[in-house]
């Protein structure tokens, strides 16, 4: 009797270890064709390719997307357009919580630049004591 309530816990772990497994696979997954595929119809919509960075939080999906100002003048649907794309063609990302982040392409370049010269800063500062 024991022996089958060891082998039932056993096969029970390893079930629920798989499950999670597939589940974080097809998430990761996931994440990678939209990364390769968001572009592209956002090209398709709005007729310019735009620069898509995507993180993966604990809880949360991060999605950036850079235009030019021109088109985010012309267009102020374009993180409901990213939103209705992940949910009808990538569902299992949909359920979790997605973060959409529209700005300019120039942003991104002054943030790094930004961060860089902050870390450089600090580094300065901690010699210098």
């Amino acid at each position: 009797m024991n022996k089958i309530v060891k082998s039932l816990l056993l096969v029970g772990g390893a079930t629920l270890a798989a499950s999670f497994g597939l589940k974080a696979y097809k998430r990761i997954n996931g994440i990678v064709k939209l990364s390769k595929s968001l572009p592209e119809f956002l090209n398709n919509v709005y007729g310019e390719t735009p620069k898509v960075n995507m993180t993966k939080g604990l809880g949360t999906m991060y999605v950036k997307v850079f235009f030019s100002q021109e088109i985010l003048d012309k267009h102020n649907d374009i993180e409901t357009t990213v939103r209705e794309y992940i949910d009808d063609f990538y569902p299992e990302l949909g359920k979790a919580a997605v973060d959409i982040t529209i700005g300019p392409i120039g942003s991104e370049e002054e943030q790094a630049t930004m961060n860089e010269g902050e870390e450089f800063e600090e580094k300065a500062e901690s010699e210098e004591v």
